[in-house]
């Protein structure tokens, strides 16, 4: 089982990381394809709506509500920048020869924001959230 680790580089970012044993392109894929969005949000996720490049916007109904923003920067697979709730979330895509190391950075405008955010548990929902990408990532391997 790969490790994910959350750390708190500033005082206004989080940063999560993971290595998945999969192709680069395939964990893109996880996070860009409007049919594989539900399978690991999961909770009964909708995609309304998911225009991926640059000004493209994304919306998902959610149990808890429904989560929207923005494509800043869509650059297949290696990154992926785009507005979430409260922060700006940049997504890096490290091709290490058949597996692939995420970066996510979330940048939020106050530190206060930022321990929020860590409050409503960043680390308990990324192992949640990586543990589902995995099942994805298992069946289109196949």
């Amino acid at each position: 089982m790969n490790e994910t680790t959350v750390s708190t580089p500033d005082e206004r970012e989080i940063r999560v990381e993971r290595i998945f044993d999969a192709p680069r392109a395939h964990v893109f894929s996880v996070w860009t394809s409007p049919e594989l969005i539900p399978e690991w949000w999961g909770d009964g996720t909708v995609v309304e709506e998911m225009d991926v490049r640059p000004g493209g916007t994304y919306r998902f109904r959610t149990a808890s509500g429904v989560v929207e923003g923005e494509f800043r920067e869509v650059e297949p697979p290696a990154r992926l920048v785009q507005t979430f709730q409260n922060h700006l979330q940049t997504l890096e895509f490290e091709d290490l020869g058949g597996r692939t190391k995420l970066t996510q950075t979330m940048r939020f405008e106050s530190t206060e924001e930022r321990d929020t955010t860590m409050q409503y548990g960043v680390e308990e929902g990324a192992r949640g959230g990586f543990a589902r990408v995995d099942s994805v990532l298992a069946k289109l391997a196949r």
